[in-house]
């Protein structure tokens, strides 16, 4: 059953015991955050279908992940000091990653293709927005998440927290891109979500015991809710009550794939899932730096994307590089000293 934990060895009690499914679905996700990421114009409809769908309920299970495991590992530390480890683990990270990418892409882009091209300016506008990539808006928007759930200290307290993430998500209030305060708006009941998931019996049972006749009623669920949304020709009642549970469903949805995952594989600490699920963080800030690299790469092949058997091993090929190289680069930053504090490691 999935509701195990990977025990360190005694002599690394210190360290963060995992929590498998958990691993398992952020692995899923950062693999569809990559797969999303890539969406050129030329897409067949099947594959555009296929990035729509992810988009659906991708970024919820990020958050939702973050909030279960912020709450299932949190310490009794002063506020300053755990805000410290955000800043040295989301935004040095960050502000490290926003240098390399902007630097990247000012000195090639006169020799290739470059997406979001970048100015002299951005080196500024990184300081308050995701200048670098949008996907960026990510950081930030969990940045300001992790400044406001310490200062709520009870478990009835942030029960209220997440109603009012709900409200602010579903309330039409426009606010500003900058700093990602809108993104947060959107995300923040996702991360509660996850905070009372974990808090509260009922709902931790539901989330971390599998339960075969709850995955299939689930995985039921949202497929056909799927089916319903992207079948329709026109938006209605139903499919508004539809996109609203879809980001739920999707979280729901790869949480009962990742315990069936855990059920039927021996997972230990060498597992290619468990890699990637370590290795989430610097794929997700490097991804489309690399999707870049390969994108610029088969533009200047003598094929004809638009044929489907031209367009699958391209988008392979890039979406490969989008996973690898950041893994490749996870094992070598955590080597040295200056690139694990350099990229939160």
């Amino acid at each position: 059953m999935c509701n195990k934990t990977l025990i360190t060895p005694p002599e690394n009690q210190n360290k963060v015991k995992r929590i498998l499914f958990i691993d398992v679905a952020k692995a899923i996700c950062i693999i569809l955050v990559v797969i999303g990421h890539y969406i050129p114009d030329n897409s067949p409809d099947w594959y555009v279908a296929v990035h729509d769908i992810i988009y659906t309920f991708h970024m919820p299970l990020f958050m939702f992940a973050s909030g279960y495991v912020y709450i299932a590992t949190v310490k009794d530390i002063p506020y300053g000091q755990f805000i410290l480890k955000k800043v040295r683990r989301l935004m040095v990270p960050y502000f490290t990653t926003s240098i390399i990418v902007i630097s990247i892409k000012i000195l090639t882009e006169g020799s290739m293709s470059v997406d979001n091209p970048v100015t002299a300016a951005s080196y500024l506008r990184m300081f308050y927005y995701p200048e670098a990539g949008y996907f960026l808006w990510f950081i930030w928007a969990l940045w300001w998440m992790f400044v406001i759930i310490p200062l709520l200290g009870t478990r009835s307290a942030r029960l209220a927290l997440f109603f009012i993430g709900l409200v602010l998500h579903y309330t039409p209030l426009p606010l500003t891109d900058i700093f990602c305060l809108a993104q947060f708006k959107n995300m923040f009941v996702f991360f509660m979500l996850g905070v009372i998931a974990f808090e509260h019996v009922w709902l931790h049972s539901f989330i971390k015991d599998l339960n075969i006749k709850q995955s299939v009623v689930i995985v039921a669920l949202f497929v056909v809710c799927q089916y319903i949304r992207f079948g329709a020709e026109e938006q209605g009642t139903i499919i508004s009550v539809i996109n609203i549970l879809l980001p739920y469903l999707g979280i729901l949805f790869i949480i009962e794939i990742s315990k069936l995952w855990c059920h039927i594989s021996m997972l230990n600490k060498k597992s290619t899932i468990l890699l990637v699920s370590a290795s989430s963080y610097i794929i997700y800030l490097f991804h489309t730096t690399f999707e870049g690299f390969a994108k610029a790469v088969c533009r200047k092949l003598p094929f004809d994307s638009d044929l489907w058997y031209v367009f699958v091993p391209e988008a392979l090929a890039v979406i490969t590089c989008g996973v690898v190289v950041p893994i490749i680069l996870f094992k070598v930053f955590k080597r040295y000293k200056v690139t694990k504090v350099l990229f939160g490691l």
